[in-house]
C-alpha cells in the first residue's frame, strides 16, 4: 500500500488511489463495491463449477490448504482484505494508470506464480481476472468495485481450501452459507 500511494504520487502528481474524480456522487461509494460483490460471487461459483472438471483447482486448494493450515475466520477476514486492498491500490490504483490495462495485468499475473508448474493456469487466471477487475475499476471510475470483489473472492476461496474437504473435487461446494 506503502508502495502503491508514494507510486500514484509520484507519477499522477496525486494521492488519490481511490481513484475518486471529483464529478463523481457520493453515491458511488456505496454502490460500486455491491457491483464487486456481485462479481466476486459470480467468480467464485465459476471456479466451483471449474474445480469438477480442472484438477487443478483442486490441486491448487490443496497448496494452499497446506500453507494456510486452519486459520480462523478472523485471521481469513484480515488477510482477505489486506490482500485486495494492498493489492488494488497497486495494480488498479498506481499501475493501471502508469502502465497501462495489460501491463498492470500481466504483472499482476506473474505475482500469482504458483511454485509447481502444473499449476500455472491459475496464473493464466489471474492475468483474465486482473483485466477483469481493471475493467471494472475504469468503468465505474474508482476502486471501490476491484476491492469488493478481490475481497470476497479472497474470503471465499480461503474460507473453502482451510475448511471443506478438497481431497475430493466438488465434494462440499458452498459459497458462504450457500450450496451449489
Amino acid at each position: 500500500m506503502v508502495v502503491a500511494f508514494f507510486w500514484h504520487a509520484v507519477a499522477e502528481d496525486s494521492n488519490d488511489l481511490w481513484r475518486l474524480s471529483p464529478e463523481l456522487p457520493w453515491a458511488t461509494l456505496l454502490w460500486t463495491p455491491l457491483i464487486g460483490v456481485l462479481f466476486g460471487l459470480i467468480v467464485v461459483l465459476a471456479f466451483r463449477w471449474l474445480e469438477t472438471r480442472q484438477a487443478w483447482i483442486g490441486e491448487l486448494g490443496r497448496e494452499f490448504r497446506s500453507i494456510f493450515g486452519r486459520p480462523s475466520v478472523r485471521e481469513l477476514v484480515i488477510l482477505a482484505a489486506t490482500s485486495a486492498v494492498g493489492e488494488e491500490l497497486l495494480f488498479r490504483g498506481a499501475m493501471l494508470d502508469a502502465w497501462g490495462l495489460w501491463l498492470s495485468s500481466l504483472v499482476f499475473a506473474v505475482l500469482h506464480l504458483p511454485p509447481r508448474r502444473e499449476l500455472w493456469p491459475w496464473t493464466l487466471s489471474s492475468f483474465i481476472l486482473g483485466l477483469a477487475l481493471a475493467g471494472l475499476t475504469l468503468l465505474t471510475r474508482n476502486l471501490g468495485a476491484a476491492v469488493a470483489a478481490h475481497f470476497v473472492i479472497n474470503l471465499l476461496n480461503l474460507h473453502y481450501i482451510t475448511r471443506a474437504d478438497v481431497s475430493r473435487p466438488g465434494a462440499d461446494i458452498r459459497v458462504g452459507l450457500l450450496r451449489v
